[in-house]
C-alpha cells in the first residue's frame, strides 16, 4: 500500500537524481558549460576574485637585472546565496485514490516531478540573463498617453495592484527616474502611474523596486551601468567588459543585423585582446536575421551541437545559441570558463527535523515537498565578456 512515508523514499531515491540531472544539464547550454564550485562558499556568502590589469609576472630583462615582479590589481566580490526553491504539491485526495495501484501513484508522482523540473528550467533559464533585480516580465507595447502596457499572458501573475518598478532598456538604463506604480490589471493590460520619460516603445524589461539581490547575479550583473557586482567601474575601470549599445530612449533603434553583429565581434576581440568567446547567446529574433543574412549571402552556416544536446549554428567558429529567455536586440559573447555556479550544496529536497520532507500544507487536504539551492553565479573575468544590445526587439524585415 502507497503511504507518505512510501512517497517520501520514491522521492529521495528514484526521482531526486533526475531532478538534478534534468535541471543542472536541460536548461541552458551555458549552465552546463561552467564549473560549479563549492569550494569558494564562505557561509552564506560565495567569493570570488577579479585579477586585472597587466601583471607582468612574465617578460624579457637584462642579464643581472631585475625580475618581473608580479604585479596587476584584484578586487574581491562577496554576494550573498540566493536561495533557489521550487514546490511539489499532491492532494491527500490523489493520494488514497493511488494507494492499492502503483503504478497509478507513480503517473501521478512522475506527472508532479515533471511540472516540478519545468517551473525549475523556467526560472533558472530566465535568471541567467538577469541582473540581480527581480525581473517581472517585457513589455509588447505601450501606451504613453493612457500610461497602461501589455505584457505576455504568462507574466501577468507577476503584477500587483500597488507595486513598485522599474522600466529598463536591453542596456540596463532606467528609463523612469523614480519608480512608477502597478495602479490596475485588466486582462493582460496594466495600468501604471508616474512619469516617464520616453516615447519609445520598443521592447522594455519591467523589474521589481521591493525586491533586490534576491534572483541570481545573472550575465546582465556584469553589464549594469557604472558597475560590476558592488564593485565601482570608475574606480576599477579595466574590469569593464566590452559593451556595444544604442542608448536611445526617444527613438525606436535600428534591427540588430550581420553587420552589426560583425562590428561588435570586431569589438570585443579588440576589446579582449584575442580572449575569444566559446559561446554567444542571443534570441531567436537575431538568430533568424543574422542565419537568414548569411544564407542570402551564400555563406556556409555550420551546424553546432552544444553541450546538454542543444542545438545551434557556428558563427565566426563561436557556437549561438537562441533562447527566447535573452533579452531582444542582444547578443552576448561569452568565455564560460570565467564564470562558475556557487553553490553550498546541488539541489536537495528541504526537510524537516524529523526528516520529513512531505508536510501537510497548513489547513489544506494536501501535502508539499519544497527543492532546495542555495547558489549564485559569478564571473571572475568580467573584463573578457561581451554585449551588443538595445537594438530593437521587432521583426526583421525578412521574417
Amino acid at each position: 500500500m502507497i503511504t507518505i512515508q512510501s512517497a517520501e523514499s520514491a522521492l529521495r531515491n528514484i526521482y531526486l537524481e533526475t531532478v538534478i540531472n534534468d535541471i543542472n544539464t536541460k536548461t541552458n547550454p551555458f549552465l552546463n558549460m561552467i564549473q560549479k564550485n563549492a569550494k569558494t562558499v564562505s557561509g552564506k556568502e560565495a567569493r570570488a576574485t577579479i585579477r586585472y590589469g597587466n601583471q607582468k609576472s612574465v617578460g624579457t630583462g637584462a642579464e643581472g637585472g631585475d625580475l618581473p615582479y608580479g604585479g596587476g590589481k584584484s578586487a574581491e566580490i562577496i554576494s550573498p546565496l540566493k536561495n533557489i526553491y521550487g514546490t511539489l504539491r499532491i492532494s491527500d485526495k490523489a493520494v488514497r485514490a493511488a494507494q492499492h495501484n502503483e503504478k497509478e501513484f507513480a503517473s501521478l508522482l512522475g506527472g508532479e516531478m515533471e511540472n516540478l523540473i519545468k517551473t525549475a528550467q523556467e526560472s533558472l533559464g530566465s535568471m541567467v540573463y538577469g541582473n540581480g533585480l527581480k525581473y517581472l516580465g517585457y513589455i509588447e507595447s505601450i501606451n504613453h498617453t493612457t500610461q497602461n502596457f501589455i505584457v505576455p499572458e504568462r507574466f501577468i501573475e507577476n503584477f500587483v495592484v500597488g507595486a513598485a518598478f522599474w522600466l529598463m532598456t536591453g542596456n540596463n538604463d532606467k528609463i523612469n527616474t523614480n519608480p512608477l506604480t502597478v495602479s490596475a490589471i485588466n486582462g493582460n493590460t496594466v495600468t501604471y502611474t508616474g512619469m516617464l520619460a520616453t516615447t519609445r516603445c520598443d521592447r522594455l524589461y519591467v523589474y521589481s523596486t521591493e525586491q533586490t539581490d534576491v534572483d541570481l547575479n545573472g550575465i546582465d550583473s556584469i553589464f549594469m551601468p557604472g558597475k560590476v557586482y558592488n564593485l565601482s567601474i570608475a574606480d576599477h575601470k579595466q574590469i569593464a567588459p566590452c559593451v556595444v549599445a544604442h542608448n536611445l530612449t526617444n527613438v525606436n533603434p535600428p534591427a540588430l543585423d550581420e553587420d552589426a553583429f560583425m562590428n561588435f565581434m570586431d569589438a570585443y576581440e579588440e576589446h579582449c585582446q584575442g580572449m575569444p568567446a566559446d559561446i554567444l547567446l542571443t534570441h531567436p529574433i537575431v538568430r533568424k536575421a543574422v542565419f537568414e543574412n548569411l544564407k542570402s549571402l551564400r555563406t556556409n552556416v555550420a551546424d553546432a551541437e552544444l553541450s546538454g544536446g542543444f542545438k545551434g549554428f557556428s558563427f565566426n567558429g563561436i557556437p549561438v545559441y537562441a533562447d527566447p529567455k535573452c533579452k531582444a536586440g542582444t547578443i552576448y559573447a561569452l568565455n564560460s570558463d570565467s564564470w562558475k555556479m556557487h553553490q553550498l550544496c546541488d539541489w536537495t529536497w528541504l526537510s524537516g527535523d524529523d526528516g520529513s520532507i512531505l508536510k501537510q500544507i497548513d489547513g489544506k487536504a494536501g501535502y508539499a515537498a519544497t527543492l532546495v539551492k542555495y547558489a549564485d553565479l559569478i564571473c571572475d573575468k568580467p573584463f573578457i565578456q561581451g554585449k551588443v544590445t538595445n537594438y530593437s526587439a521587432k521583426k526583421h524585415t525578412n521574417e
